[in-house]
């Protein structure tokens, strides 16, 4: 029987990205767990995505759709609008590992003085290819959509920043909460669709950054990882060029 107590809140925040989004929406849907709710917030869409959400009403349960001021003034509106214990921050483009993950999460007590579960995460290219991504709380790897946490840290610790351009305001939120309250399970959460805000070079930067403050990582450290991330990104764009050319040759 599901806890009353483990209520969720899936959050899903987007704009003009119908195709994406619709597979999100369905992915959540498709969840066997019961103790949830759904809260979509658009911040405009001009691309039909809001029709499409239309047919999809009786199974969310808050939409909101108007201006904001991006992705985490959205998230943080979805945040304040919820009312479940638990929350994940689910973007368009990003789908469940499973239709059972959320029972799978919920099946056993979470102890009380627990109140992050989180997991490593498939990171999903655009050439069809997955990477599984290692996550850690002691070295600051954490990604927000293979996070489930208490509603209530945002009211200790506050809510996302909202900043011109962009700061890595989930993993500052994150390496807020003491490490004691985490709990890290073997089962990946969610797929994560590359390409989104926290992949490019400038979140990156700041996530390198708020580590060294933090003492989870060192100048030498963050070199190595910044070698190794342009040296994926390389392997990458070769073999997307190997199977163009084989597809025209």
């Amino acid at each position: 029987m599901e806890n009353i107590n483990n209520k969720i809140s899936i959050v899903t925040v987007c704009r003009n990205c119908r195709e994406d989004l619709e597979r999100t929406v369905q992915s959540v849907i498709a969840q066997s767990y019961d103790n949830k709710e759904y809260i979509v917030v658009d911040g405009g869409s001009t691309d039909g995505s809001i029709e499409m959400l239309t047919s999809y009403l009786g199974h969310i349960d808050i939409l909101i759709s108007e201006p904001d001021n991006g992705l985490y003034d959205a998230m943080n509106k979805g945040i304040k609008a919820s009312t479940g214990e638990w929350i994940i921050c689910l973007n368009a483009g990003d789908t469940f590992t499973s239709d059972y993950i959320l029972s799978d999460v919920f099946k056993t007590p979470i102890a009380e003085d627990t109140s992050f579960i989180y997991s490593d995460f498939w990171l999903c290219h655009d050439d069809g290819s997955k990477t599984l991504r290692i996550t850690d709380r002691q070295q600051g790897e954490i990604h927000h959509q293979n996070a489930i946490y208490r509603r209530r840290l945002h009211e200790q610790y506050g809510y996302y920043i909202v900043t011109h351009p962009y700061i890595i305001s989930d993993l500052l939120f994150f390496l807020a909460i003491p490490a004691e309250q985490y709990l890290k399970i073997s089962t990946p959460i969610a797929f994560v669709k590359a390409g989104g805000v926290s992949d490019n070079f400038w979140c990156n930067q700041q996530a390198w950054a708020a580590k060294f403050i933090y003492g989870m990582d060192t100048i030498p450290g963050i070199f190595q990882k910044y070698l190794r991330q342009q040296f994926a990104r390389w392997r990458r764009n070769i073999k997307s060029l190997f199977r163009k050319d084989r597809r025209n040759g």
